[in-house]
């Protein structure tokens, strides 16, 4: 038993994850898992080269050690009759599998829901995909900008009247990570698991277009889309927009509230405004040529300065900023050996302890296998170390 920092067991002690075919939901998905307490295995392609190709160009770009560290990687060549014997076999003595693959490649392999069911009648199967396992959309490739336009949140994002805008991070694979885990967390039903295995078809557009619900719902009452511009989130409005500062840098405003409003109002030294929060026309063009020479006279560090709490005025700040920033204390997490900080997931339970590094041999032994069964799947190319 692992116990956290408290004493307190952790959430997930005793649950066994395997993840195959991940990609970046899948591994915002293991990390929470991870941290609530589950072991987890990522069976990977048994060559590095393989992964390099897929991301040719873009290595050492996308660090992924918050996601990763504490998780065993195991290098298993699914296409081979032995390889997919083995992953089947583990999954006897497993909770959960997460399968990142496009619908229709773990039949192909056969370590689909129906294969692995038949060695665990109470597993877990979580399948993450762009658009579901049905429909007409099941095959199509895709990253996260796709799923972001798919679902109508592009169309929302950036200045009225010019180009969509996107945000530099992942936010439909996010979404799709913390939704994966809160599912299968759910499906695992601490203290009144299902004794029958559970499939979840989870996919990557869900997040978003959960979070377009007010923007579906205006459409299906009124036959009408709102873009950019047409609302309060999309622009409309100077109280709720970006304004750049003396020296060209920028701060929000998110003054949705009437006492907000007014707060900052009397920041920018307009508490004349205040009155007219929702003007229109001429009005409205006025305030926000007003807002914008006021944010001006100042640089961005003044305006931090003098800011009223209730004006909701925040600096725009680079990543590196941020990360260093005192308010986002609460996201590093130090661990012993390493240089610098991972950052820490949303779970808010004592994280458990991340797991040591295992070789694949002492990974294996843990799934029942005995020395001489794993050397001589090392041997054959079957298993080896990621």
């Amino acid at each position: 038993m692992r116990l956290t920092a408290g004493g307190r067991r952790p959430a997930l002690d005793g649950i066994r994850v395997l993840s195959v075919g991940h990609t970046l939901p899948g591994m915002y998905c293991v990390a929470l898992l991870r941290d609530l307490g589950a072991e987890i295995v990522l069976v990977e392609r048994p060559s590095r080269r393989a992964d390099a190709d897929r991301y040719a160009g873009l290595a050492g770009q996308f660090p992924t050690d918050s996601l990763r560290k504490g998780c065993v990687a195991l290098a298993i060549d699914l296409k081979s009759e032995r390889g997919r014997e083995l992953f089947l076999r583990m999954t006897a003595v497993t909770d959960v599998v997460l399968e990142g693959f496009r619908p229709g490649v773990a039949p192909r392999l056969g370590i689909d829901f129906d294969a692995v069911r038949k060695r665990n009648p109470r597993i877990v199967y979580a399948p993450i995909s762009g658009f579901g396992q049905d429909g007409p959309a099941r095959e199509r490739a895709g990253h996260d900008i796709g799923y972001l336009a798919a679902t109508g949140v592009l169309d929302l994002s950036g200045r009225p009247g010019e180009r969509p805008a996107f945000a530099g991070i992942t936010f439909g694979d996010g979404i799709a990570g913390l939704s994966a885990a809160l599912n299968v967390v759910a499906a695992l039903g601490v203290g009144t698991r299902s004794t029958e295995a559970t499939f979840l078809d989870l996919a990557i557009v869900d997040g978003p277009a959960f979070l377009m619900s007010s923007e579906y719902e205006h459409h299906w009452r009124t036959g009408a889309s709102r873009s950019r511009g047409e609302t309060h989130l999309a622009g409309r409005y100077p109280w709720y927009d970006v304004f750049e500062t003396k020296e060209g840098r920028y701060v929000s405003i998110g003054a949705v509230e009437p006492a907000f409003h007014s707060e900052l109002c009397r920041a920018i030294g307009h508490p004349e405004l205040a009155a007219h929060q929702y003007a229109t026309g001429a009005e409205l063009e006025r305030q926000r040529e007003i807002f914008q020479s006021a944010f001006r006279t100042r640089t961005l560090d003044e305006w931090r300065a003098i800011a009223p709490v209730d004006a909701c005025i925040e600096p725009i700040l680079t990543s590196g900023e941020a990360a260093d920033a005192p308010h986002l204390e609460r996201v590093r997490r130090a661990e012993p050996g390493l240089k610098t900080p991972l950052v820490r997931t949303p779970v808010r339970l004592t994280p458990a302890p991340l797991a040591k590094p295992t070789n694949a041999s002492e990974t294996l032994t843990r799934f029942g296998l005995d020395p001489t069964e794993i050397d001589a799947l090392i041997a054959a190319g079957v298993v080896g170390e990621r």
